[in-house]
């Protein structure tokens, strides 16, 4: 499994389209942190705000997400690499669990942007709004006004950052699995991921508000506001929460992609 990953990262160091991503991302977090720093300091309007909602982590990661899923996994087939590691006596599973860690690895990555903006806003003690107040990096950002600086703090944000990472990629695990099911269809995963994704986010928060009972069981995905709502204040139980659910969905659409590919016939 080891050499599969590290075959992995060979090609995707020597890629031109996850360098992309991660500049997009970073450009994302760099804009929208200082958007926040500029409502937080009076020099522009909430109501200004509002566009750059759309590169915050909340959208951003369902997006960039889906397209590393549709390039780690349906380039590989398109590309014949899926094949040759089978044909090389690879198994199937070992193989699917390679791709996981991979995807995994790939998604900390895209979001280390808005973790190392959202722990470097908090340690320089400068201003910060929160206009968007599903972003948990911005949330930290804005926490800056009212919580005093300490490394005790500062320890604890660069864990909710893991955390938010981990939990990002349990959303969407769904595309990992769909890249599987339709193999060399790399645009379809990403634009099927992104809207389900995306359409699973708005839903889940819709629907929260609409019963307990509702709450209680979106309380167990990784869709949560328990996920999006974590802060200094959060205690050690509920971030452990976060941890086990998204491990959880990240195993069990790992086993169902396992049972997928294992159904597909290699060409």
């Amino acid at each position: 499994m080891f050499n599969l990953i590290k075959a992995d990262f060979y090609k995707i160091n020597r890629s031109m389209i996850y360098k992309v991503l991660f500049l997009i991302a970073a450009v994302s977090a760099v804009t929208t942190t200082l958007v926040s720093h500029f409502v937080g300091t009076g020099d522009m309007e909430m109501s200004s705000a509002g566009t750059a909602a759309l590169l915050t982590d909340v959208v951003m990661l369902n997006l960039l997400g889906s397209v590393v899923a549709g390039q780690l996994i349906c380039g590989d087939f398109e590309n014949k690499l899926i094949q040759s590691a089978v044909a090389g006596c690879s198994s199937r599973g070992t193989l699917v669990c390679a791709k996981m860690i991979t995807y995994t690895l790939l998604i900390g990555l895209i979001t280390l942007p808005y973790a190392l903006c959202a722990v470097v806003g908090y340690a320089s003690g400068a201003a910060f709004g929160a206009p968007y107040s599903a972003s948990v990096y911005l949330n930290i950002l804005f926490e800056t006004n009212t919580v005093d600086f300490s490394v005790g703090t500062l320890l604890k944000y660069i864990a909710i950052t893991a955390i938010m990472a981990l939990a990002y990629t349990a959303q969407t695990s769904f595309v990992f699995f769909l890249a599987f099911v339709l193999k060399n269809k790399a645009l379809i995963v990403t634009a099927v991921g992104f809207l389900t994704c995306t359409l699973i986010g708005m839903t889940s928060s819709l629907l929260s508000s609409s019963s307990e009972t509702v709450e209680k069981v979106i309380s167990y995905t990784p869709f949560s506001a328990d996920a999006y709502n974590l802060n200094h204040a959060s205690e050690i139980g509920m971030m452990l929460k976060v941890v086990a659910i998204s491990v959880v969905f990240i195993a069990v659409f790992t086993g169902l992609s396992i049972a997928a590919f294992r159904k597909t016939e290699i060409k």
